[in-house]
């Protein structure tokens, strides 16, 4: 599979780890850990076909409140997943970014990412972008936040606000809009993923448990992205 022209940025909400384990009568936490070799072997594949910008939803701000054990032992999994998958930053020459607010987790993982966003951040290959604690409602409210102090600071005024102008004052900024929204695990909502970003996103839902979802899943979503007649809103 060649990568569609005109994807440049893919977006993935990872859905479908804790039913997956259910279904094989495991813990849940067996289930993110497959789903994070399911996300190592799409981060290599979008790597090789050359893919611009790659963003997955790994944690959202409402992940935080399931029960403290789950939420410890994802911690832990995170850790252990930044730690392995080092190599592989280096090696495909990708660049790590992490949109979230990384407040709530521990000294040991805040600073993993740091380290590693650092130490990519000249790399040349696919750019990562890996969501943590992420919520697309407090993204807009931490933007207006933004604008609001630089109107009171005289910096701003509001006629010269617009789309453009409001999107600068966005974390995730950095990154084009995304043009493809894949979710795995059967459910068809974006669950507070780039809700500004996406107003003209293609959205892909497949009934694939994430920890299934493989190259040949991936190439069903191009094959269909490809087909797809992106207007804008436009004729």
């Amino acid at each position: 599979m060649s990568l569609p022209q005109r994807l440049k940025h893919l977006a993935i909400i990872m859905d479908g780890n804790g039913r997956w384990a259910e279904r094989h009568q495991r813990r849940r936490i067996f289930g993110h850990v497959r789903g994070a070799r399911t996300a190592r072997s799409i981060i290599q594949y979008c790597s090789q076909l050359k893919l611009p910008v790659l963003s997955l939803f790994a944690l959202s701000a409402e992940n935080i409140l399931r029960p403290k054990n789950e939420v410890k032992a994802l911690t832990n999994l995170l850790e252990k997943v930044f730690v392995q998958h080092s190599h592989l930053l280096i090696q495909e020459q990708i660049k790590l970014n992490i949109l979230g607010d990384l407040t709530v987790f521990s000294s040991k993982l805040k600073n993993l990412c740091k380290k590693l966003c650092e130490k990519t951040q000249n790399h040349q290959g696919l750019n990562l972008i890996v969501a943590l604690n992420y919520s697309g409602r407090q993204e807009i409210v931490q933007a207006f936040k933004k604008v609001v102090k630089k109107i009171e600071k005289g910096s701003l005024q509001t006629k010269n606000i617009n789309e453009k102008t409001l999107s600068s004052f966005f974390c995730s900024s950095f990154s084009p809009p995304p043009d493809l929204i894949i979710r795995s695990g059967g459910q068809m909502r974006l669950s507070n993923f780039y809700l500004w970003s996406s107003a003209y996103s293609e959205l892909y839902f497949t009934e694939t448990l994430w920890p299934d979802f493989n190259k040949k899943s991936m190439d069903q979503a191009l094959q269909q992205f490809t087909h797809r007649q992106r207007r804008f809103g436009r004729l």
